[in-house]
C-alpha cells in the first residue's frame, strides 16, 4: 500500500486492472467497517456517533494539508501492511457476532473504527479512483443521527416495558393479599421509580430510572370499542415533556 505521488500508468489494461484492484481493496474496508460498527451500536449507539464525528473531523483536516495526509498514511501503511490486517474479529463468516465481541472491548473496537475510515479516506484520495467523493458528509451523518436515535428509543422502550412488567407483578401481588389495595400504583425498586399522573382521560405513569438519570412517561388509552392503544416517551424529571418515542 502506497497511496500518494503514484506515476500515472499509461498502459489502459493494467490501468483498468488497478482500477478494479482499489474498488476492491476499499469494498473489503468498507465491509469491515460496517462489521466494527454494528458491533460498536450493540454497545453503544452514543459511542457510535462519537466515533463517527471523530473520523470525520480527522477527514477534514487531512484534507486541509497534504503534507500531514501523507505522514499520517505512511504511519498507518507501516502498522498495517495488508488489508488482512485490518480485520479486528480475526473469525470465520459464520462465527456469531457476539461470540467475536467478547474478544474486544469498545475502545479497542472504536480505535479499529478509526483507523479503518482513515485507510478509506486515504484510498478515496487516489488520483485515478474518486478523489473528488468523501467519505464522511452531512447526508450521512443525518441518517446516522436519524438511525441512532431510533435505536437509543429502541432501547428505551424495552427497558419501559420491562420496568412495567416489574409493576404490574407487583400490583397483582398486593391484590392477591388484600383486594382493597387495587388501585394502588406507587412502586420502587433498585433500578426504578413508578408514579400514578394525575392526566386526564388516559392513565399516565412516570418512570425514573434511577441509575442513568433518565425519565419516561407510559400512557394507556382504551377506547370504546375495547381497543387499547399505548404510549411511550422521553420526559423530564417532573414528567411534564413528552417526547414520543421512534419504533
Amino acid at each position: 500500500m502506497g497511496l500518494f505521488g503514484k506515476k500515472p500508468n499509461i498502459n489502459h489494461e493494467a490501468a483498468r486492472l488497478e482500477h478494479n484492484l482499489a474498488e476492491a481493496e476499499v469494498r473489503y474496508l468498507e465491509v469491515v467497517r460496517r462489521e466494527i460498527a454494528n458491533l460498536i451500536v450493540q454497545s453503544d449507539p452514543d459511542l457510535m456517533m462519537r466515533s463517527y464525528q471523530r473520523a470525520w473531523t480527522f477527514e477534514r483536516e487531512i484534507t486541509a494539508s497534504l503534507e500531514r495526509a501523507i505522514a499520517e498514511e505512511a504511519a498507518l501503511v507501516a502498522k498495517y501492511s495488508t488489508f488482512s490486517e485490518f480485520e479486528l474479529l480475526g473469525t470465520r463468516h459464520f462465527v456469531p457476532y457476539e461470540d467475536a465481541r467478547k474478544m474486544s472491548s469498545d475502545d479497542e473496537l472504536a480505535d479499529r473504527y478509526q483507523e479503518v475510515s482513515r485507510m478509506l479516506v486515504f484510498m478515496r484520495r487516489r488520483r485515478d479512483f474518486a478523489a473528488d467523493i468523501p467519505v464522511h458528509d452531512k447526508e450521512e451523518e443525518k441518517v446516522l443521527r436519524e438511525c441512532m436515535g431510533r435505536e437509543r428509543d429502541r432501547r428505551f422502550l424495552k427497558r419501559i416495558e420491562s420496568a412495567l412488567k416489574r409493576f404490574y407483578a407487583y400490583q397483582s401481588g398486593l391484590q392477591m393479599g388484600d383486594p382493597k389495595t387495587f388501585g394502588v400504583a406507587n412502586f420502587e425498586d433498585a433500578e426504578v421509580v413508578i408514579v400514578p399522573l394525575p392526566s386526564l382521560p388516559d392513565n399516565e405513569y412516570g418512570i425514573a430510572f434511577k441509575k442513568t438519570d433518565e425519565y419516561g412517561v407510559y400512557s394507556f388509552h382504551v377506547f370504546d370499542s375495547g381497543e387499547t392503544s399505548h404510549t411511550y416517551c422521553r420526559s423530564n424529571s417532573m414528567f411534564q415533556d413528552r417526547k414520543y418515542l421512534m419504533k
